[in-house]
Parts: structure tokens; sequence; C-alpha cells
């Protein structure tokens, strides 16, 4: 596991969290940043005025700072963060996000990335227990590359069929099947690599899926399937109404792993869209619910210490009272995993 670790500078933050310990004095120069609309958003520990940058790489060449202080760190620029601990630049974050809504709200201050920025700060030097480092293992790297090469291809998947089937040119059914092959292979590739992932192996095991597109979840989103709570999930991964605006592409690959599970005749979510279906809802509204629920799922299996339910229900006959009648139940099929 790479974790990240300053360099020896020239001035002291004093009761900053160390990168291992939590505690005690983070030696170098301390930026905090705020990640705005096509903006960087940076206040130095040591200057009082918010500076602003056209990138995150402008920022480190110009700033220089050995340890960065955020509230999360966006999906793309995770890589560059991987890049930039080669060079020993320390990255923390707030272990839970409703801290600065929280400190925002107590403060009477509005919602904005400067304010955001500064509250950062305050709390950094009020609370530094709040804060941990951002590592990320090379196994879950190559995992988030492989899954954004997969999402890649199956866009130029089908948009070659659409090409094949319009002209029924011999050049685009070989670019075609050539593109199959490939997306096949790859997304056998991401399976095995991400079993190395504790958080997929375990939804392998107990919830019975696999494949790409929870692999893709896992390894980008595996920090905020802990610290966000349940609602702000959901918000997330746009489960809400949304005719107005594009899914991102986890909440499409969310729906899909849904879609699969339910078409593959998967035990438990299944059921889950049986029972929706029967109480009047429609196959999309039905869908998303499945989807809330696989949501969930993945949400208690990363909790440390919480057991989440299996795939199924437990094996074995049961007995069930309901009105004064016994019925033995038989034992259930075996989980099938829904690879997609």
């Amino acid at each position: 596991m790479l974790i990240y670790r300053t360099a020896e500078p020239d001035i002291v933050a004093e009761g900053a969290p160390g990168p291992a310990t939590g505690t005690g004095a983070q030696r170098g120069r301390v930026v905090f940043v705020d990640f705005g609309q096509n903006k960087v958003y940076a206040l130095a520990d040591d200057g009082g005025e918010v500076l602003t940058f056209g990138s995150f790489e402008d920022l480190v060449e110009r700033l220089r700072p050995t340890v960065i202080v955020v509230d999360s760190l966006p999906g793309k620029l995770q890589n560059t963060a991987a890049e930039l601990a080669k060079t020993e630049i320390t990255f923390l974050r707030l272990k839970n996000l409703g801290k600065l809504s929280e400190e925002r709200k107590n403060n009477g201050v509005k919602k904005t990335d400067e304010n955001d920025v500064r509250l950062l700060k305050t709390l950094y030097h009020r609370h530094p227990e709040i804060f941990q480092p951002l590592f990320t293992t090379p196994e879950e790297l190559e995992v988030r590359a492989l899954t954004e090469l997969w999402v890649e291809i199956a866009r130029m998947k089908m948009d070659s069929k659409r090409t094949r089937t319009e002209t029924n040119n011999s050049v685009a059914v070989k670019i075609h099947k050539n593109l199959r092959n490939n997306f096949e292979e790859l997304a056998r590739e991401i399976h095995e690599k991400a079993l190395r992932l504790p958080l997929y192996r375990r939804a392998v095991d107990e919830l019975g899926l696999k494949g790409p597109a929870l692999a893709y979840i896992i390894s980008h989103d595996a920090i905020a399937l802990t610290t966000l709570p349940r609602d702000r999930m959901i918000i997330r991964y746009a489960m809400t109404h949304r005719n107005y605006r594009k899914r991102p592409v986890r909440s499409q690959l969310l729906i899909l792993l849904a879609r699969v599970a339910v078409l593959r005749g998967h035990p438990r979510y299944s059921q889950i869209y049986h029972h929706y279906r029967q109480k009047g809802k429609k196959h999309w509204p039905a869908i998303l619910r499945v989807a809330v629920r696989l949501l969930r799922d993945l949400r208690q299996l990363r909790e440390d210490g919480q057991q989440t339910q299996k795939a199924g229900p437990p094996a074995g006959r049961r007995k069930t009272r309901k009105a004064g009648v016994t019925t033995v139940c038989a034992p259930p099929k075996t989980p099938k995993r829904c690879d997609w």
C-alpha cells in the first residue's frame, strides 16, 4: 500500500496531523485546496489570500506545497495525485465530508469555494484529528485505469455495431468483431485484477456480483462509500428524478449492474424487482429501486465490523409460521454470479 509522506521542508505547521499517526507536527508548506467549476482555489497556511488557478498542476508548480489538504479529491484527479505522491507530496482529506457543511452552518457562512477553503484551514488547526492521509494502492490504480479503458471501448463497440448494421461494410464488420473480442478479454482481465481489492472480493463472495461495472464503482468510489451518508450516496449516484440532466458514468454503470442482476435472475435483486412490480411500479422505477438497494449493500460491505446480507437466503430447510399454519420452505438455489 502506498502512503504519501512528506519531504524535509523548511516551514512547520503546528498541530497538523502526521500522515501515519494523525497527531503531532507535520513539517512542510501546507496548502488548503477546494475545486470549483473549472477553477482551483488555494489558501496557503502562511498566507491570508485565496488564490485561483486554472489547473491543479499549475497550483502545485507555483506554490510548491508539501502538504495538500482537501475535503475530497475529484475522481479525474486521482491519477494526478498518485503521480504527485511520488514527488513526496502528502494529501490529507476529511474523514467525514459532513464536517465542512456543519462548520459552515454553525458559522452562518454562505457556501462558496473561497469560504470553503478558509473553513478547511480553520478545521485543520482546530480539529487535526478529523483529517487522514489519502492513500491509494497500486492495485486500485491499475483497476481504475483498466475500467476507464473498458468504458471507452464499450462506447466504441456500440458505435461500431451501429455502423455495421447501417452499412454492412466488410471493414466495419471486421472492426466490430475485433472490438468485441478485445472487450471480452479486457473484462476478464479486470475481474482478475479486481479480485485483489478487498471490497470487490467481498461483493463477489457475499453479493454474488462481479464484472467491470462493479470494479469501476469500487475502484473509483471506495472512499465515498465509506464517508458519505446513505442519502448523500443516492444523490451522488443520481438515483433521483433527472429529466433535465445526463447521468454520470458511475450512475449509468450502477443501473446497468442492477439491470443485469434482474435479467440473470439474481436471487436477491430479482426478488426486489418483482416486489416493486407487484406494487404497481413500472419497469424503470423498479430497476432504480434495485440500483438503490445494490448501492446500500455495497456501502454496508465497506463499513468495518459490519456484516452484510448474503446474496440469497441462508441454505437449509426452515420453518415459517403464519396465521397458525406451519410451512416448510425448501433450500434456495445457489446464487448466480451476475457479471457485467
